[in-house]
């Protein structure tokens, strides 16, 4: 029953809060690689908002200077034992022109599965993203929408899902060292902001009683990058 409770509530923080920041915003440069790990999630609102310690490392590489193929496995599901992980690209379309934004697509899946009960689900992901680059390091702050797409069409208590596309406004702002060897990143995203909390179970810090804001920091470490 632990096991399978586990399972439940970490699908559901998948689907209705999108537990995962931002992959890639930017593409990386061509043949780059880099490895990294995020940190945070949903904020409870504890007197203090403290964010539910989701985890997950990442890998990336630069297919292209506009395509960059990725993956991550949370780390937190694994200690609930159950298998988590994300995937996909982020393609650039558009280029900055002042202050005309850079504009990236990143279609992606997240997936659970856990091996004592045999029970798995998948969600198709789609972010859209723009950004601007400032300074000599070409830092960034970034606006966007997550949005996830529940393909069930019953929940867990074998209820129907009404709503089978959630939109999670995001925010944030990545620091590029002065090599740009190292990225820092931070995010505030608005999870599900369409869903009444009024009567959650759990304290969420929000704006209003609408979904949750949660919280997220990260970083990468830039392989083969040209000096």
């Amino acid at each position: 029953m632990k096991k399978i409770n586990s399972l439940l509530f970490i699908a559901l923080m998948s689907l209705i809060f999108g537990c995962a920041p931002a992959r890639f915003v930017e593409p990386l440069n061509k043949n780059e690689w880099s490895i990294g790990g995020n940190f945070g999630g949903p904020l409870l609102d504890l007197n203090a908002p403290i964010p539910i310690p989701l985890s997950a490392v990442e890998i990336g590489y630069g297919l292209d200077s506009n395509l960059t193929v990725f993956g991550a496995v949370h780390t937190t599901a694994a200690l609930f034992g159950n298998v988590q992980m994300d995937g996909g690209v982020t393609y650039q379309f558009i280029e900055q022109d002042k202050y005309l934004p850079n504009i990236s697509t990143s279609p992606s899946f997240n997936f659970i599965y856990n091996f004592e009960n045999g029970t798995g689900k998948v969600w198709p992901i789609i972010d859209l993203n723009a950004w601007w680059n400032y300074g000599k390091r070409k830092s960034y702050f970034y606006v966007g929408v997550n949005n996830y797409f529940e393909l069930s069409a019953m929940n867990a208590d074998e209820q129907p899902i009404r709503q089978h596309w959630i939109l999670n406004p995001q925010f944030g702002h990545l620091l590029k060292d002065k090599r740009e060897r190292w990225q820092f990143t931070s995010e505030i995203k608005w999870l599900s902001p369409v869903n009444d909390n009024s009567y959650a179970f759990v304290p969420y810090n929000t704006l209003g009683t609408r979904g949750a804001l949660g919280f997220y920091v990260g970083f990468r470490w830039i392989l083969g990058k040209k000096n």
